[in-house]
């Protein structure tokens, strides 16, 4: 386990009330401090495996970022957040262990960062436990005891998506999807709400697939305007590729999901530029955010819309455990009661970088925006390609 404290220590009369506040905690997800009084908050982070590039590294940077920044505001409320970090490795075994740690270790919330059957798996012993989890699961996750929250939405952006397509007169649409993975099948069933007469062509595939020649027969029998991509980045990059190469898809318009990273990029290479997908969050190009800057310099690269998603969620804990402890109670009941407003509060409607509201059922609302790959890889707002 790594255990990394990002705000600095208070001073001795300010711990003393801290720990005084944490002898009123109860339930399973608490008492959340440690001897030094610190609230400590899991990370359940794919740090290693598939998940790792496109959304748990970049994830993991934009919540401590958020953390880091918090820190005078922590101060002032006389509070401190410890990070415990455990490696859900891709993979659901990895991840309900992980969790189990997480758990021993008393902790009010564990932050799950991606991918639906790591998080269907551990929110039913979250909900058990009542510890708060916040979840990038793209499908719905078991929610008895009202405390699983999920922070991606993928219905907004992606029927957005759908809609798009049918303004810009594409008539006969056709869809891929890796129907084994929960995720791009809830995907594909978005973007085709947006279509006023759904997919005229769908093709199911593995997540496991690399080739992909019958599935591009398939494609060009059904003189297809639009194909929308509902797999994993790398397959996104790859299809992008197999379509180029294989010369039937020249006037055929390109169209990925939220799920899509610059894996895709890394594998198509400049065969992606044009192709288009449904992001949380985009940079803005030529006048970049101040969480833009402060990320690139650390990180020597700009943010993805999963290192946007990190910085959001950890602006909006800091704001739900400043909430709970003004009641003087910071554990797993009182943080998924206090979620859902701190997603829209004030602080982090200063602080944060992209629209996301919590809702008390667990769910979110993101309007979204439309990306795209500029020169060399760098996920940018479509409507700012040069």
């Amino acid at each position: 386990m790594r255990s990394v404290n990002w705000t600095r220590k208070r001073r001795r009369a300010a711990a003393t009330a801290v720990a005084a506040t944490l002898l009123a905690l109860t339930g399973c997800g608490g008492p959340a401090g440690d001897s030094s009084g610190a609230i400590r908050v899991g990370l359940l982070a794919n740090l290693t495996g598939d998940a790792a590039p496109s959304f748990g590294k970049p994830f993991e940077r934009g919540f401590e970022l958020a953390l880091q920044e918090a820190k005078p505001i922590l101060d002032e409320s006389n509070l401190t957040i410890e990070v415990l970090t455990e490696d859900a490795e891709s993979a659901v075994p990895a991840a309900v262990t992980g969790y189990n740690k997480l758990r021993q270790q008393r902790v009010p919330l564990v932050v799950q960062d991606s991918q639906s059957p790591l998080g269907q798996a551990v929110a039913p012993l979250a909900n058990e436990d009542q510890v708060a989890l916040l979840s990038g699961a793209g499908s719905a996750l078991e929610n008895s005891g009202g405390f699983s929250f999920r922070f991606t939405d993928l219905t907004t952006p992606t029927v957005a998506a759908g809609s798009r397509l049918a303004d810009e007169g594409a008539k006969r649409i056709g869809v891929v999807v890796a129907s084994d993975n929960p995720s791009f099948a809830t995907l594909a069933q978005a973007t085709e709400q947006g279509l006023p007469n759904g997919f005229a062509s769908r093709q199911e595939v593995s997540s496991q697939d690399t080739d992909f020649s019958a599935v591009l027969a398939n494609l060009s029998r059904d003189q297809l305007d639009a194909v929308v991509l509902a797999v994993l980045p790398a397959q996104a990059g790859n299809l992008i590729l197999q379509m180029k190469n294989s010369g039937e898809f020249e006037h055929t318009k390109l169209v990925g999901t939220v799920a899509i990273s610059g894996e895709t990029y890394t594998v198509a290479r400049d065969s992606a530029r044009g192709f288009e997908f449904p992001q949380v969050w985009a940079p803005g190009g030529t006048n970049p955010t101040p969480f833009e800057r402060s990320y690139t310099e650390k990180h020597g690269e700009l943010p993805t819309a999963y290192g946007a998603l990190g910085y959001q969620v950890g602006w909006i804990i800091v704001a739900a455990m400043i909430h709970a402890g003004t009641s003087g109670t910071i554990d797993g009941n009182a943080l998924r009661d206090a979620l859902p407003a701190a997603s829209t509060s004030d602080l982090v409607r200063e602080h944060g970088i992209l629209g996301l509201e919590l809702t008390a059922d667990g769910h979110a609302t993101s309007p979204g925006v439309m990306a795209t790959f500029a020169e060399g890889g760098t996920m940018v707002l479509a409507e700012s390609e040069e």
